[in-house]
C-alpha cells in the first residue's frame, strides 16, 4: 500500500471514532505464533476508538438490553455484535485492499495476544483502575481492531505521553465502592466480588474510572458504558458458573 492510500485509510478511520492508531511490524512483535497468523502480511495496524462515536453509531439508539440480548446469543462464527459492526467497518474502509483481520475474532478461535501488541505499540501501563491511561483521551479508548496487511510501519515511540496520575489527587480510591483500586494496583478479586454483588452500583459502570478526570471530554456515554459492562458482567457470570461446575 503506497503512503498516499496509506495516510488516506488512517484519515478516514480518525473520522469515524478510531482516533488511536499505529502501524506495527510483524518481526517487532515477541507473541508465539503470530507471525504465521499474519503470513504473508509483514504490518499490524492497530485501530482503537477514542471517545464513543463508533459505539453510538453502532448501537444508533437501540434498546441496550436488546443489544446485550444479541451479545449473550453470540454464535460461533461471530465476533460478537460490536466487533462485527467493526470488523465490517474497517473492512469496507480497506475495499479491494489485501488484508486480514486478525482481532476481533470469532469465539471460535483462539484470541490473538493484545497484551504484547500494545506493550510494542508503547500502549501498555495499567492505571490503578486497570485500564491503560492516555494523555489525552484517559481511559475512553478500546482495541476494536488488529489486521494484517503490507503497509509502511510507525517509527516506534512512547504513545501514551506522560501518565495523567503522575500530578492527579487520585479521586478514583476513595470512589471505589469495593476498596479494589489504588496507586499500588487494581485489586482484581475486590473488585469482581462486589460486581456480582446483588444490587451492585458497578454491575454496569465502574464508579472509580467514571471519577478520574483524565479524558474527561471523551468520556463515553452512560449507555455505551452500561454495554460494556453489561456484556463484561455476561463474561464474568459464564466464567463464575464454569468454576462452580
Amino acid at each position: 500500500m503506497n503512503d498516499a492510500r496509506l495516510a488516506d485509510l488512517r484519515e478516514q478511520a480518525v473520522r469515524l471514532g478510531y482516533g488511536l492508531q499505529t502501524m506495527l511490524p510483524v518481526s517487532a512483535i515477541s507473541a508465539p505464533g503470530l507471525a504465521s497468523l499474519a503470513a504473508p502480511f509483514r504490518t499490524l495496524w492497530l485501530v482503537c476508538n477514542t471517545g464513543d462515536a463508533v459505539q453510538r453509531r453502532w448501537r444508533a439508539g437501540r434498546d441496550i438490553e436488546a443489544l446485550l440480548a444479541d451479545n449473550a446469543a453470540t454464535g460461533a462464527g461471530s465476533c460478537g455484535p460490536l466487533d462485527d459492526f467493526c470488523r465490517a467497518e474497517l473492512g469496507a474502509l480497506l475495499g479491494t485492499q489485501a488484508h486480514r483481520v486478525l482481532h476481533p475474532h470469532p469465539a471460535s478461535t483462539a484470541p490473538l495476544p493484545l497484551l504484547a501488541l500494545l506493550a510494542a505499540a508503547g500502549w501498555l501501563r495499567p492505571g490503578p483502575f486497570m485500564n491503560t491511561l492516555h494523555a489525552r483521551y484517559g481511559s475512553w479508548w478500546a482495541v476494536r481492531a488488529v489486521i494484517a496487511l503490507d503497509a509502511g510501519a510507525d517509527a516506534p515511540g512512547e504513545a501514551l505521553g506522560p501518565s495523567p496520575c503522575l500530578d492527579c489527587s487520585a479521586p478514583c480510591v476513595p470512589a471505589c465502592p469495593a476498596a479494589a483500586v489504588g496507586k499500588p494496583g487494581w485489586e482484581a478479586q475486590r473488585c469482581l466480588a462486589q460486581r456480582v454483588t446483588i444490587g451492585s452500583g458497578c454491575a454496569r459502570r465502574c464508579i472509580a474510572r467514571e471519577s478520574c478526570p483524565a479524558g474527561r471530554e471523551w468520556r463515553y456515554e452512560p449507555a455505551t458504558i452500561a454495554y460494556h459492562y453489561g456484556a463484561s458482567q455476561q463474561t464474568l457470570q459464564r466464567w463464575r458458573g464454569g468454576e462452580r461446575a
